[in-house]
């Protein structure tokens, strides 16, 4: 074999390489394509606002899938803005506001998807962007404050309570 032919050969497999990278992008963004644009910001004053390592955004219930629709894919440092009415941060340089209406629960967690921390050192929002999917922040420091106005967010949701029906 040539060093010609070598070359046109390696040549081959890093395209064929790059052809396969762009491919599994555009099959991963039509797979979620059921996932809505993150609602706009909006001009609420924040009752708190603290530093943040903003992980991930998953499907509900499933820490390996990450969404990457919507500027939502990559981790990065934020600021975390709470108020009464939802929480907004950057995620990818994409704004992203999570109306309280819409989260479901605030919870603690280890790990997803490459992170791995101390126990409950993650705060977990479970939330619908059109799909139920879960955003993963990594507080700085403290977190106690903040995770506790995020709960705060939570919205009791009114269970059947049987009223009414025959026995």
């Amino acid at each position: 074999m040539t060093k010609e032919t070598f070359a046109l050969l390696c040549a081959a497999l890093v395209a064929v390489l790059a052809l396969l990278a762009v491919l599994g992008v555009v099959l991963r963004r039509r797979r979620q394509r059921d996932i809505e644009p993150p609602a706009p910001w909006t001009d609420a004053v924040p009752e708190l606002v603290a530093e943040a390592l903003y992980v991930a955004t998953t499907r509900a219930g499933d820490p390996y899938d990450r969404v990457f629709a919507h500027g939502l894919g990559f981790r990065g440092r934020t600021q975390v803005a709470i108020d009464r009415d939802g929480v907004q941060l950057v995620a990818d340089r994409t704004e992203l506001r999570i109306p309280a209406a819409r989260i479901r629960s605030v919870e603690r967690a280890t790990w997803t998807i490459d992170r791995v921390v101390e126990s409950g050192g993650i705060v977990v929002i479970a939330h619908e962007l059109g799909a139920d999917v879960d955003t993963y922040l990594r507080i700085i420091g403290d977190d106690r404050e903040a995770f506790d106005a995020l709960r705060g967010l939570v919205r009791t949701r009114t269970q059947p309570t049987g009223e009414g029906t025959t026995s």
